[in-house]
């Protein structure tokens, strides 16, 4: 072969080794056609698997805003491998543009159907509703995938189930809410559990009124799994959408547990993350016998303790809580290592250590990015003690410790509500140059009391954090 022939093949094979395929992008609506579409965004499809079939690895399919209706007996919308898929090469299945449309499950028949089913690897599904599903709304069974954004509710059981050897998926900012099977014992918010894999890992998602659990951890056959959840929120487990209690479980995080004679080990890590008015425990050991690791969590108001360990764990496993707040609720940690958390000297936690302590908030309306909505709920007042009262864990904090609980204090935020605005800027103003003032209506961040342009300064320093 020619000398120069065989250095542009091998120029060809370096190029194609490292630029991706052309990606395509298709789209479907519910007022689309399967038959004379094209899946262009002027021409979609009705339906969401005959876009799978077409996608591949590198792949868009839009969904546009509008409820596609599904009937039957078994599960409608799977989303399998494809070839070539990876990290840096995923399958996107995603709402359009900011788009939210809801796939409807209500009218199938039958229990074991899932809505949304995700078996293959390396899908990134984003800005879907799900509802009614006779099972799951959304069921993970496979490995490294993402689901963002999307809300899962009302369905016949779990919300958002990660089982079958699921591993090292990433769940987050979603939602998962009145979720109730027929027993009310066995639908959660979000289950990580029976036989999942490890490694999976939960962000930003809220889970309330689900008629067991909102977040689930119980084990069989699997053992010795790890999951992590951060900065998550759990209310009103063991209530029916109308508020009445039901005869599930009730636990706002159930850390694990398993069958008689209840040896599985669930190694689960809680970060940042709010637990409050569920009908039994807040923080639930469950016989687990994993490692339990609870850093800078907050439990209020739930029917028994907020935190529950009271049993040995397996060997060489351990239960660690530090830097964690109950209020309106009893502690029952007997085997747990125990480090500034409030209920420990010198701490003493009253309602005026917190901005708020109305959850009402905490159900509104995310933030467009997905992100949880900016609450006063349970967040530190500036004159808290429990502010720099904690022990340095390697999460991020401001000033000279860390602050005790979910939420960061952060000076300028008179609210407090988690970020430095134009309503913090109206109170430093409606407080401007008042002597003496005490608190100062929160304003006065410099300490010293009056609010003048030292405490300007801090709200600049801080501005839209």
């Amino acid at each position: 072969m020619d000398k120069k022939i065989k250095w542009y093949s091998f120029i060809l094979l370096i190029l194609f080794s490292i630029c991706p395929a052309y990606a395509d992008d298709y789209f479907v609506d519910p007022n689309g056609n399967d038959t004379t579409g094209d899946g262009s965004i002027g021409n979609p499809w009705q339906t969401i698997p005959k876009a799978v079939t077409a996608a591949g690895a590198g792949d868009t399919i839009y969904v546009r805003a509008g409820t596609f209706t599904y009937t039957g007996s078994t599960t409608p919308v799977t989303l399998p491998a494809k070839s070539g898929a990876s990290e840096s090469n995923r399958c996107y299945l995603m709402g359009y543009n900011g788009e939210r449309p809801l796939l409807d499950f209500s009218a199938m028949t039958g229990t074991s159907a899932e809505g949304l089913l995700i078996t293959g690897s390396y899908w990134y599904v984003k800005g879907i509703d799900c509802k009614g599903a006779p099972h799951n709304g959304i069921r993970v069974t496979g490995t490294y995938n993402i689901v963002e954004f999307c809300s899962s509710y009302e369905n016949r059981n779990t919300g958002v189930g990660v089982a079958g050897g699921a591993a090292y998926n990433q769940i987050i900012n979603c939602d998962s809410y009145y979720n109730c099977d027929y027993t009310q014992g066995n639908a959660d918010g979000f289950a990580p559990k029976i036989d999942v894999g490890t490694g999976n890992y939960f962000y930003g998602c809220r889970a309330w009124n689900n008629s067991d659990d909102d977040y689930d951890g119980y084990l069989r056959p699997s053992d010795d799994i790890t999951t992590t959840y951060e900065n998550c929120w759990a209310m009103k487990a063991g209530y029916l959408k109308d508020g009445s209690p039901c005869s599930g479980n009730g636990n706002g995080f159930k850390m694990g547990g398993s069958d008689t004679p209840r040896l599985l080990r669930h190694n689960v890590i809680l970060k940042n993350c709010l637990s409050f008015s569920n009908l039994k425990e807040g923080f639930d050991q469950n016989h687990n016998k994993g490692s339990m690791t609870l850093y800078n969590c907050t439990a209020f108001s739930n029917g028994s303790n907020n935190f529950e360990i009271s049993e040995a764990m397996a060997s060489g496993k351990t239960a660690i809580v530090t830097n964690c707040v109950s209020f309106s609720g009893s502690v029952s940690l007997a085997y747990a290592t125990q480090t500034t958390n409030s209920w420990q000297s010198p701490f003493v936690v009253t309602s005026a250590d917190f901005a708020s302590i109305d959850p009402s908030a905490a159900y509104g309306p995310r933030n467009a990015d997905g992100s949880l909505p900016n609450i006063s709920f349970m967040r530190l007042v500036g004159t808290s003690d429990l502010i720099d009262g904690g022990t340095d864990v390697g999460l991020p904090y401001h000033y000279d410790a860390p602050d005790l609980g979910a939420f960061e204090y952060i000076d300028g935020d008179c609210q407090p509500d988690g970020r430095v605005d134009l309503a913090d800027l109206k109170c430093l103003a409606d407080n401007w140059l008042d002597d003496n003032c005490g608190t100062c209506g929160g304003a006065d961040f410099y300490d010293d009391d009056t609010v003048n342009f030292m405490d300007l300064a801090v709200v600049a320093d801080n501005w839209m954090q």
